[in-house]
């Protein structure tokens, strides 16, 4: 009898957390729509314009496009334009691949006995805005969400989506640095995530490189290094407080060739050369942290997980902190490793800096929606610049920079080695088989 009134039991207390997230997720959706209406945001839409002019002159005149992008987004994006029926009708067609898209990671979250982290992927995004249906950062995103999920249960999964992540967007790639850490009890996952994600990266290159040559698979990279200093970006924060709390006329705002709003003054060179010091910082960083991993989870694999998420976030944070070029749908980056990180299960010593992460998250991706598009205009504004729209820049990216530094604390005990212990394989198993235990529940 006790077995049926569990097995009844069930099915109420899955259904009602998945009736209230589908709720959330529907109202949030259309408060998001709402929001794209408003004429002072419409201009969000205009990204699937750029993309839809590119896509047509390369199809119709077999020009080489959007060189800023690897060329396996530019496949993604023309399949999407082809389902959508061309440069007339696709851009609905577009949101609505973003839009499914994002209540599919909600749902896959969910299914991994992960509601929290269902929950705030939905409130997560839709702080962020329209611009989440606009852009096609989402894709990379999702990707590096499922990866985080499957990170330790399913290896070879892993490390290819964030192989294909990194092909559409490259900031992926960093992350197989901490997926190289290994679990003492099934020694070759830590190979098999870095082995699927070099032979996924591997054919994927390759077929760039036979479709187009080695200029244009390089140009994304090369792109990147010409671009100026973004007006959105951490670098050029003090820049902005002087712009418009000085009143000075010495800088100046523009819409440079590289489609960004970048700045032009005295210290530009100087933040941008610091731009480049933090990209040097952050990579050391990816490498300090893969190695504290590795170092700490040789012999036992007890919160492996929770050590390898709180790692790919800090190197998430301290990438988009070190850019040069903060474009506002990076944010979305930020999305997964949380959500995953919200799994049930995880450590007692991290549950309140969860919801300290959480909670931030959230106002970083609001405060990321005011300053584009609410906000564009004023921080645009000549000569100066309007205070409260540089305000809730500059608090945003101030925001960034303490998570940081709080993440990568989180991730530097993380990856700490527990003071007198030796390694205890026994409770490593037991810890493993419960986690293999949830994921089998996902699959």
């Amino acid at each position: 009898m006790t077995g049926h009134t569990e097995q009844a039991v069930r099915p109420a207390q899955g259904w009602l957390p998945a009736l209230g997230l589908a709720a959330l997720f529907v109202l949030v959706t259309f408060i998001t729509f709402q929001i794209w209406q408003l004429e002072a945001v419409k201009f969000v839409e205009n990204d699937i314009s750029y993309y839809g002019y590119h896509l047509n002159d390369m199809l119709v005149n077999g020009n080489e496009v959007m060189a800023e992008y690897p060329l396996p987004a530019v496949w993604i994006l023309q399949a999407i334009y082809t389902v959508g029926g061309g440069w007339q009708t696709w851009a609905p067609w577009f949101s609505g691949f973003m839009l499914a898209l994002t209540g599919i990671v909600a749902i896959t979250l969910f299914r991994r006995d992960n509601a929290r982290g269902a929950l705030f992927w939905i409130l997560f995004m839709g702080a962020c805005g329209p611009i989440v249906w606009f852009r096609f950062d989402l894709i990379p995103a999702a990707l590096v969400a499922w990866a985080c999920l499957w990170i330790t249960a399913h290896p070879r999964i892993a490390g290819a989506l964030v192989a294909i992540g990194a092909s559409v967007k490259l900031w992926p790639a960093l992350l197989a640095f901490p997926m190289a850490a290994p679990n003492p009890l099934r020694r070759t996952k830590g190979r098999q995530r870095v082995l699927s994600f070099l032979v996924v990266g591997l054919v994927l290159g390759t077929a760039s490189l036979v479709a187009v040559g080695w200029e244009r698979s390089a140009s994304p990279i090369t792109w990147q290094g010409e671009r100026g200093l973004q007006q959105e970006s951490v670098p050029a924060t003090p820049l902005m407080f002087l712009r418009t709390f000085t009143d000075s006329p010495a800088w100046r705002v523009f819409l440079s060739e590289y489609n960004a709003i970048e700045l032009d003054g005295p210290g530009v060179e100087l933040l941008l050369t610091v731009s480049s010091v933090l990209t040097a910082g952050s990579f050391v960083l990816t490498g300090l942290l893969a190695w504290r991993l590795v170092r700490r989870f040789r012999a036992d694999s007890r919160h492996l997980h929770e050590a390898m998420l709180l790692a790919i976030l800090a190197i998430v944070l301290a990438t988009i902190v070190a850019n040069k070029t903060l474009s506002p749908q990076y944010v979305t980056w930020l999305g997964g490793p949380v959500a995953a990180l919200l799994l049930a299960r995880r450590s007692e010593w991290l549950r309140r800096p969860l919801v300290v992460l959480s909670v931030a998250m959230v106002v970083v991706a609001g405060l990321t929606q005011y300053t584009y598009p609410w906000g564009t205009h004023g921080i645009m504004a000549l000569p100066n610049g309007s205070g409260l729209e540089t305000s809730m820049l500059i608090l945003r990216n101030l925001l960034l920079v303490a998570l940081l530094g709080y993440t990568t604390r989180l991730a530097w005990r993380a990856t700490s080695r527990p003071e007198g212990e030796a390694s205890r394989l026994e409770g490593a198993e037991t810890e493993q088989d419960s986690e293999e235990a949830v994921s089998a529940g996902a699959g």
